[in-house]
């Protein structure tokens, strides 16, 4: 091996020497300052906790230590139900961000639709049926609506049956009949004559119909 190897390889040898020794430095210092912070932040902590316990002293509170360790305890057991708790909140915001364009043209939307709606007059129409409700309130006792309501399926078969077409039907022609029995053009009847008369299809049936309209009106 040659000098000029030899001297090489020493001055490699330094340099490596050096950088560990600069490491080392660079340890022993960090050491160093993790040590006064710590011996900082427990002076302080210590100040800190002397200075609550004299306040709870002064305030006539006394602490329980086995509380507060459980306290402590249970805090460190449920420390995974927190982060989800936490990352469910973060979700909820996130939700909330993204939603809050939705939001806001559905309440733009229902601005509009309310403002259509009341362009169209249907709150009219809701304010006037209040209108009228009040009326039938102020006319009618409490005892007249409460017998309304017991007798309201009664009211709905009556109104039923009167739209219903063979009655829409017989009502037509029971006015039709009216309308066109004008007094001066009525054939006048005798005695003998409406006897006569009374012997006919027509007549029959007609009274027919009376006897069981009556019958069905009296029961």
């Amino acid at each position: 091996m040659s000098d000029n190897n030899l001297e090489l390889q020493i001055s490699e040898v330094n340099r490596k020497l050096d950088l560990m020794l600069e490491e080392a430095t660079v340890q022993r210092q960090n050491r160093e300052t993790i040590t006064d912070i710590v011996d900082d932040l427990t002076i302080v902590g210590n100040d800190a906790f002397k200075g609550m316990v004299e306040g709870l002293d002064n305030a006539g509170i006394e602490l329980d230590f086995d509380s507060i360790n459980h306290l402590f305890l249970g805090f460190i057991r449920n420390i995974e139900n927190i982060n989800m708790l936490l990352m469910t909140l973060e979700n909820v915001t996130d939700l909330m961000k993204d939603a809050g364009p939705i939001i806001k043209q559905i309440g733009i939307d229902s601005v509009d639709k309310f403002n259509e709606i009341d362009q169209k007059g249907y709150f009219e129409v809701i304010k006037q049926i209040g209108v009228a409700l009040d009326n039938i309130m102020a006319r009618y006792s409490r005892e007249d609506i409460s017998n309304l309501s017991e007798n309201i399926t009664l009211t709905a078969d009556t109104l039923i049956n009167l739209f219903d077409p063979a009655v829409i039907k017989k009502a037509n022609n029971a006015i039709t009949a009216l309308k066109n029995a004008e007094p001066e053009e009525v054939e006048k009847y005798s005695l003998w004559k409406m006897m006569k008369d009374m012997r006919s299809p027509e007549m029959k049936k007609g009274l027919g119909y009376m006897m069981t309209f009556m019958k069905e009106f009296m029961r």
